[in-house]
C-alpha cells in the first residue's frame, strides 16, 4: 500500500527530498475509477502517462482527487512527491466502481518488478529555494528554439513517425519509423521555402530499424538482426526486395540488444551494438559476447568490430574535424552520459560484456561528460554544426530531454575534449535524430519516446521538424577554451561593459567521475574553484578566468552571472558550460590584474559631471528620518561601506535632506532572503503622508522568495504596481544590483544592472490610464509633486545600500 507518514517510511529522509514510485495498478474489473492522493507537500499521480491526481505545492495533509476509466487488469501508474519541511505524508485511496467510501489501494491491486534498478542519478541534487524561479537556461532548462533557427513542422497531421533514422535522397528525406512493422517512409516537398510534404511508405516488415543510410542512390536500413538494402526493382519507387547485406553479430531475445547507426564513411557503414539489460537498466548476465561494440561494415557485407565498451549507444555521426563520434547512455560502470570519438581499438569503459577480461583494461576518456539530468539523460544522434560563427562544432540530440546540445572541442596534448552547452529546446518530441539537410541551411530532427522516462514529459512520441538558420544569433557563450591557468570563454557578442568583470560574477565547481558496477555514479570530490581574476579581451568578446587548483580528469562547471547581458543589452541565452578537463592545456593566458573596486566615492570624471555624493560609507548623514528633520533610526547604520537597514530596533523610511525635480541616481543594492524595499523618488516631505502615497516607487525585492516576485508589476526593478521591469536582470537575495533612475522633463526612466527596463512620461495619456487602473487612483497627490525628496524604504526586511550618488540634471 501507499501509506507512507514517518521518516522510516521514507529511508531516513526527513525534509527537502523527491520520491518516485512506479509500479502497476491491478483493476478488478472495467469502469470508472475514483482516486484521491493526500500529501504533505506536493505531489501527482499519473496512469498510462496522464496525470490523473495534481496536487502540487506546499501544503499539509490534504486531499485531491481525480478519475480514470480503466480495463481490468495492469495499469503503469507513477507518482511523484516531493516534501519540504515538517510532516511527511503519502496516501494513495481509490473508490473502484461500485464502491462509496475511499479506502486505501490494497497490496494487491499494486505491483512492481522484483530487483530493478531504479533509472536515478546518485548523489546529493541541488534544491531551489521554496518560490524561487529562474528563466529558462539559467541553470534550468530551455524552453524555447533556439533564435537562430526557425522552426517548420515537415509532415503532415496523419504523419507521425518515431523517428529511427533519416537520410536524404535528393531533395527527399528519407525515415525509418519505430513501430510495429517497422516501416520507411519517403517525405516529399520538405525542404523548400514553403513545405508541402507529401509521405509514401515504400517498404515495412523491418525490426526495430534504429539507421539508415542513403548510398549511391540506394537505401540500407540497419535492423536488430541485419544491415539490409531495399532494392526498388521495377523503378517504380516502392521497394521490391529486401536484401540482408550484413548479419555477423549476435541478437538474442532480450529487449534492449538495440543496432543503433547508421553512418557511411569512405565505402563503409558504422553502427553500434547496446548490451542486453534487465528490467529496470540492471545489465543481463552473462552477455552475448558482441554486444557493446561498434561495427564497421564493408559494401559486401564483412562485419568488424572495432572498438567496444559501450552501453546503449544511441548515437553514432560526423563531427567535429570529421571524425566520427557516438553518444553513450548512463547505466552501470557508467557514471553519466557521455560523447566518445571513434577510436578503432578503443575501449569505454563499460565491463558488462566482459568483466573478467576488462577488469583492468584502461578506458578512453569521453570528449564530454554529459552530467546525468543537467545537460543529458538519453543523449542520441550526433551532426556537424557549421551554422555562422558556431564552426566545427557539433549537436546532438536527447529523447528525455527533447533537445538539442551543442558541444564544442580541442585537441590539448593529443587528446580531445570539450565543452557542452544547452542549445535548443521547443521541438515537439524528444529528439532521437538530427542530420543536416542537403542546402547546408537547415537541421531535420526526427522525434521519438516510448512509456516510462524514454521522451520528454509533456511532449509527443513523434515528430519530424526542419530548424531553418535565420542568421539571428543570440548572445550566448560561443566556446570554452583550457589554459593551464584558467579557462578563456568566447562570446558571440560583445559584453557590455561593467558586467562580468568581478570574479563574484561567475561560479566555477568541479567534480569528478568513477565508474562502478552500481547504475550511474553521484560526483566524486565536488569542489568550489575560486576566480582570482577576470580579464577580458579588446572588444570584450573573450573573457579569461583566472582559476589555481584545476586538475586533469574532471567536469568543470562554469556557470556564469544570471544577468550577464551583451552591449545591446540582450541578456544571455543560457548560463551553464560543462568542460571536460581530461589534460590541462599547456598555454598560459595573460592576466591583467585587477584593481579592488572602491566604493563610495567619486571619479574626477564624475566630480566634473557634478555627481555628489549621499552616502560617504562611514555615515548614516546626511540621510534624515521621512517627514522630519530627526536623523534616521537606529535599525539604519554604515557598516563595512554599506549603509544597511537592520529591521526590528527602530529603522523607518529615510529620505535625502533636499527635493530633487531633474536628476540621475545611481546606487547598488541588496536585500536578504525574501527582503522587501525600494526606492521613491518625488516623494512630498510636506505631505503629512507616507512616502509611498505621494511617489513613484522603484522595486526592491527578492524575486526568488518574495510573493511579490511573482507579478511583474510588482517584483524588482518594476515602478511599483503600475510598469513592469524585467525579473531576468535581477540577481538573487545577497548578491549586489546596481540601479540607475533618471528623470528629465517628465522622462522616466530605470536602468537595471546596465540596461534600461521601464520608460514613461509623467502626466502622459498612457501614465494617467495607468494611475485610474490602479490603487493609486484613490491618492490624489501620488506622482503630482514635480519634485521631492529621494527615499530608500523600511518595509520590515534587512536591506543595504551602497554608492549612492547624484546629480542634478539642468
Amino acid at each position: 500500500q501507499v501509506n507512507l507518514s514517518t521518516a522510516a517510511d521514507f529511508g531516513g529522509l526527513e525534509d527537502n527530498f523527491l520520491v518516485h514510485l512506479t509500479g502497476d495498478l491491478i483493476a478488478p474489473t472495467d469502469g470508472l475509477y475514483r482516486f484521491r492522493l493526500i500529501s504533505d507537500d506536493g505531489s501527482r499521480f499519473s496512469l498510462r502517462d496522464e496525470v490523473i491526481v495534481d496536487h502540487d505545492g506546499l501544503h499539509g495533509a490534504t486531499p485531491a482527487e481525480g478519475s480514470f476509466r480503466l480495463s481490468a487488469g495492469r495499469h503503469p501508474i507513477f507518482i511523484e512527491y516531493f516534501e519540504a519541511t515538517v510532516d511527511n505524508v503519502l496516501r494513495l485511496e481509490w473508490m473502484p466502481p461500485g464502491a462509496t467510501e475511499w479506502t486505501l489501494v490494497p497490496s494487491a491491486n499494486l505491483s512492481t518488478r522484483g530487483g530493478e534498478v531504479k533509472v536515478t542519478a546518485p548523489g546529493f541534487k541541488e534544491i531551489l529555494e521554496t518560490g524561487e524561479v529562474r528563466r529558462p537556461g539559467d541553470r534550468t532548462p530551455l524552453t524555447s528554439v533556439h533564435p537562430a533557427f526557425d522552426l517548420v513542422t515537415i509532415r503532415p497531421e496523419t504523419f507521425r513517425p518515431r523517428v529511427g533514422g533519416i537520410d536524404f535522397l535528393g531533395d527527399k528525406i528519407v525515415v525509418c519509423n519505430w513501430e510495429p512493422d517497422g516501416g520507411v517512409y519517403v517525405v516529399e516537398n520538405a525542404l523548400g521555402l514553403q513545405p508541402r510534404p507529401k509521405v509514401t511508405r515504400i517498404a515495412a516488415g523491418l525490426a526495430e530499424p534504429l539507421g539508415i543510410s542513403v548510398v549511391g542512390g540506394r537505401i540500407y536500413v540497419l535492423q536488430k538482426q541485419e544491415l539490409t538494402r531495399l532494392d526498388d526493382l521495377d523503378g517504380d519507387g516502392i521497394i521490391d526486395r529486401h536484401y540482408a547485406l550484413a548479419t555477423g553479430w549476435g541478437v538474442t531475445s532480450n529487449f534492449h540488444e538495440f543496432a543503433f547507426g547508421l553512418t557511411h564513411h569512405r565505402g563503409r557503414f558504422y553502427a553500434n551494438l547496446a548490451i542486453a539489460i534487465d528490467p529496470g537498466g540492471k545489465s543481463t548476465q552473462p552477455q552475448n559476447p558482441d554486444r557493446g561494440k561498434v561495427m564497421e561494415i564493408d559494401m559486401n557485407g564483412r562485419v568488424r568490430f572495432i572498438a567496444d565498451g559501450l552501453r546503449t549507444p544511441n548515437g553514432i555521426g560526423f563531427g567535429t574535424a570529421g571524425e566520427i563520434y557516438i553518444t553513450d547512455n548512463q547505466g552501470d560502470w557508467l557514471p553519466s552520459s557521455k560523447v566518445v570519438m571513434l577510436k578503432e581499438g578503443a575501449f569505454y569503459g563499460s565491463r558488462a560484456v566482459d568483466p573478467v577480461g576488462r577488469k583492468d583494461t584502461p578506458e578512453v576518456p569521453p570528449v564530454v561528460w554529459l552530467p546525468q539530468n543537467e545537460i543529458g539523460n538519453s543523449p542520441s544522434e550526433i551532426t556537424p554544426f557549421n551554422f555562422g560563427p558556431y564552426r566545427d562544432q557539433m549537436v546532438h540530440g536527447d529523447v528525455t530531454h527533447g533537445s538539442l546540445k551543442r558541444v564544442f572541442s580541442e585537441v590539448v596534448q593529443g587528446v580531445r575534449q570539450g565543452v557542452v552547452f544547452r542549445f535548443t529546446q521547443g521541438l515537439e518530441g524528444g529528439v532521437n535524430r538530427v542530420r543536416v539537410a542537403p542546402d547546408g541551411r537547415s537541421l531535420v530532427v526526427g522525434g521519438i519516446g516510448s512509456t516510462g522516462n524514454w521522451g520528454q514529459e509533456g511532449k509527443e512520441r513523434f515528430g519530424l521538424q526542419r530548424m531553418v538558420w535565420n542568421g539571428k544569433v543570440p548572445f550566448e557563450m560561443l566556446s570554452v577554451e583550457s589554459r593551464r591557468n584558467g579557462f578563456l570563454v568566447t562570446f558571440t557578442q560583445p559584453v557590455l561593459a561593467g558586467h562580468g568583470d568581478r570574479p563574484e560574477d561567475w561560479r566555477v565547481d568541479d567534480f569528478r567521475y568513477v565508474p562502478t558496477v552500481e547504475y550511474g555514479g553521484p560526483k566524486v570530490d565536488p569542489r568550489r574553484l575560486e576566480v582570482k581574476s577576470v580579464t577580458f579581451g579588446a572588444g570584450r568578446r573573450q573573457a579569461f578566468l583566472e582559476i589555481e587548483g584545476l586538475e586533469e580528469n574532471r567536469v568543470v562547471h562554469i556557470v556564469t552571472d544570471p544577468v550577464l547581458a551583451s552591449g545591446s543589452g540582450e541578456v544571455i541565452w543560457t548560463t551553464e558550460a560543462w568542460y571536460t578537463l581530461n589534460r590541462i592545456s599547456p598555454k598560459v593566458e595573460r592576466v591583467v590584474s585587477s584593481t579592488q573596486a572602491v566604493h563610495n566615492t567619486l571619479t574626477p570624471a564624475e566630480q566634473r559631471d557634478g555627481w555628489k555624493l549621499l552616502f560617504d560609507g562611514k555615515s548614516v548623514e546626511p540621510w534624515m528620518a521621512w517627514g522630519s528633520d530627526r536623523r534616521p533610526g537606529a535599525g539604519w547604520s554604515a557598516e563595512n561601506g554599506t549603509l544597511t537597514l537592520t529591521p526590528g530596533i527602530g529603522g523607518g523610511d529615510i529620505m535625502t535632506p533636499q527635493d530633487y525635480e531633474d536628476f540621475e541616481l545611481v546606487l547598488d543594492w541588496k536585500v536578504g532572503p525574501g527582503g522587501n524595499s525600494g526606492i521613491f523618488w518625488h516623494a512630498d516631505s510636506a505631505s503629512g503622508r507616507p512616502a509611498y502615497e505621494t511617489g513613484p516607487e522603484m522595486q526592491i525585492l527578492d524575486n526568488a522568495r518574495h510573493p511579490d516576485g511573482r507579478n511583474p508589476l510588482t517584483a524588482a526593478g518594476s515602478d511599483y504596481a503600475l510598469i513592469a521591469g524585467r525579473g531576468d536582470l535581477v540577481r538573487e537575495a545577497g548578491r549586489w544590483n546596481s540601479v540607475r533612475i533618471r528623470v528629465k522633463d517628465g522622462l522616466v526612466q530605470y536602468f537595471m544592472n546596465g540596461i534600461k527596463t521601464v520608460e514613461y512620461r509623467l502626466g502622459s495619456p498612457e501614465w494617467e490610464a495607468l494611475l485610474r487602473g490602479s490603487k493609486f487612483a484613490s491618492w490624489p497627490r501620488f506622482g503630482r509633486a514635480g519634485k521631492g525628496r529621494i527615499v530608500l524604504q523600511d518595509h520590515g526586511d534587512s536591506v543595504s545600500f551602497r554608492n549612492i550618488k547624484i546629480r542634478v540634471l539642468d
